[in-house]
């Protein structure tokens, strides 16, 4: 009976064939509204921080799926979801997603002599924030949002007027957060120039961010 019922979909994620169903239509809104291609490609679009969604929807089991969206590695922030609305997304995942997907590749980063010493982020925003980098994880925080693809356009246009962030809206948003939001919570962060820059370019600032 195992080897029979091997790969079977269950549930909402077997309505993947059809293509405006109403869950594929639902795991579509919560791929967008969780902002998932900023880490994933999905349908071959998004930063490829993390796994590309499309080479392991159909490799593996439907309960792996649904266990890694709703209990999440440690640096994937955590949605809370139930059990439908994750395989919703499992749904759209399969239809976005082939069978037989290209090969994966990977790039593994060295550093020659690493300095132990944090860097601007992890000692100025890494308390409360983390994002998901090319060489890895940076910071520990889960107070505020996960920045992971803040600069691309993949990741929610949160700035402040509802736009995307940019290096400018980065540092007038450090200077005075109340300032673009009366009730922020987040205090004003001092940064010199440098360690702006610095900042900026850690997060991926324009013109340096996965695509």
């Amino acid at each position: 009976m195992e080897l029979a019922h091997e790969r079977l979909l269950t549930g909402r994620a077997a309505e993947h064939r059809l293509p405006d169903g109403l869950a594929v239509r639902e795991g579509r809104r919560l791929v967008e509204t969780l902002a998932c291609r900023r880490c994933h490609a999905i349908g071959g679009k998004g930063n490829r921080l993390a796994t590309s969604l499309d080479a392991v929807a159909w490799r593996r089991e439907q309960a792996q799926l649904v266990l890694s969206i709703r209990e999440p590695v440690e640096n994937m922030p955590r949605f809370g979801l139930d059990e439908e609305q994750a395989e919703a997304i499992v749904a759209f995942l399969l239809r976005s997603g082939s069978p037989d997907p290209p090969q994966d590749t990977y790039r593994v980063h060295f550093t020659r002599g690493a300095s132990p010493s944090p860097t601007v982020f992890e000692r100025e925003c890494g308390g409360c924030h983390r994002f998901l980098g090319t060489a890895g994880p940076v910071g520990t925080g889960t107070t505020g949002p996960n920045l992971s693809g803040l600069f691309t356009p993949f990741y929610p246009p949160t700035a402040p007027g509802e736009r995307p962030w940019t290096d400018k809206a980065l540092a007038d948003w450090l200077r005075n957060p109340r300032a673009s939001r009366a009730h922020a919570t987040m205090p004003p962060v001092a940064l010199g120039e440098d360690d702006l820059r610095k900042v900026t370019a850690e997060l991926g600032g324009p013109g340096d961010a996965p695509r």
